[in-house]
């Protein structure tokens, strides 16, 4: 399985990152990475790596580099800030033939954005319509609350602060416990 979120950043004025990342997992390892995920929440409230502090972000980093992952992916675009959607169908449309024949995911679950799911589905059909993708990549959206999502949320966003805010230990632990293959589309 793969579970897909995203982080951007306003590079300069009038230019956004767009950031996705997903982890990719075993079916089998859910129940322990779930677990180990649980156990670091503080009162009982989902990760999210900007309402942490840097001493905590580096924990969770810990946490995640000690979990059976099986490596992820993170694709990076630029766009200007309204912008974003076609951005995140660019990286959406590079990453899902990628998950689906190169890695034999089946499954892939993403942040639910109310409305906005309606752009992730529509960008999946074109997949379909063009054979990119069968039928058998199957996608979800679910609340961030989905303890995996937090998994995705966490790599994408320590990321961004690595390259942007000068934070670099959170990704630095995640990066070399695992491997992430890190694609940046050229801007349009």
């Amino acid at each position: 399985m793969a579970y897909l979120d995203e982080s951007g950043y306003l590079t300069a004025p009038g230019h956004r990152l767009s950031v996705i990342a997903a982890v990719l997992t075993s079916i089998a390892d859910h129940e322990v990475i779930t677990e180990m995920i649980r156990a670091a929440q503080f009162q009982n409230r989902p990760w999210h790596f900007y309402d942490e502090t840097p001493s905590r972000r580096i924990e969770l980093a810990a946490v995640i580099a000690a979990m059976p992952l099986h490596g992820g992916f993170l694709l990076a675009a630029t766009s200007t800030p309204t912008g974003q959607e076609r951005a995140r169908a660019r990286i959406l449309t590079q990453l899902r033939p990628t998950l689906q024949f190169h890695e034999q995911v089946e499954h892939v679950v993403m942040e639910t954005r109310g409305g906005g799911d309606k752009h992730d589905r529509r960008t999946l059909d074109r997949l379909r319509r063009s054979r990119t993708v069968t039928s058998a990549l199957r996608i979800d959206h679910r609340p961030k609350r989905e303890p995996l999502l937090q998994l995705a949320d966490f790599v994408a966003s320590a990321y961004v602060s690595a390259q942007h805010h000068g934070e670099s230990r959170p990704w630095d632990l995640v990066s070399e416990a695992h491997p992430i293959e890190l694609l940046e589309l050229p801007p349009r």
